[in-house]
């Protein structure tokens, strides 16, 4: 395995190799409450059997099993619980690593619905405002007139929205999710509006900024 957060944390006055930080060292020392069903030691024997080539489900604090889905160097993907997931993407730069944490409820109706966390190399969470700006829900629609705006606003109060990562390209996608739960007329409403494709953000080594 790569360097230990535990082992790097503390030096506070260190100097840390951006390249030296993968995005496991990130799952190990993930201090975000969304991975407490999961040890840290149990994290890491997660690691170390996919290292291995070995297809390892863990047992969780939910009395189910978690299991890491893809490993490298800049990217995780574990599922934690059937309707749970959680996506680690390294974000690196010549002087500093980031780290961007996607962690996805969604199913047994439930419309996915996307956290999304930054965080530096020494663990320590980041403004996420600073970083990424969330689409409001008109992003999603092309908007004929101000009837149809005010209509979609309606009937989308409270919009859920899931984020995938590009591990390639470190692009981020965004999908509004709430169609099948809106009603057949609502949904039917909103279809003839929404845009076609996902939004998608790209990293320009400082924040991610809306693909035009």
């Amino acid at each position: 395995m790569a360097v230990i957060f535990s082992a790097i944390v503390p030096a506070y006055g260190a100097e840390i190799a951006v390249d030296s930080v993968s995005a496991g060292d990130v799952f190990v020392n993930l201090p975000l409450k969304t991975l407490d069903i999961l040890s840290r030691s149990r994290r890491m024997d997660m690691l170390d059997y996919y290292a291995a080539d070995s297809i390892y489900k863990a047992p969780n604090g939910m009395e189910g099993l978690s299991e890491l889905v893809k490993v490298t160097p800049d990217y995780l993907k574990v599922k934690i619980t059937p309707v749970t997931d959680m996506d680690i993407l390294m974000l690196r730069s010549p002087k500093k690593a980031l780290a961007v944490v996607l962690y996805t409820i969604g199913g047994d109706g439930q419309a996915a619905d996307t956290d999304v966390t930054f965080l530096d190399d020494r663990m320590q969470e980041l403004p996420r405002k600073k970083y990424l700006e969330y689409p409001d829900v008109l992003d999603f629609f092309n908007l004929p007139d101000k009837e149809v705006k005010e209509k979609i606003e309606e009937i989308i109060p409270f919009p859920t929205i899931e984020f995938t990562a590009d591990p390639s390209s470190t692009t981020l996608s965004a999908t509004l999710t709430v169609g099948e739960f809106l009603g057949k007329e609502n949904f039917e409403y909103i279809k003839r509006y929404m845009k076609t494709s996902p939004l998608q953000f790209r990293w320009n080594g400082k924040k991610y900024e809306p693909v035009k």
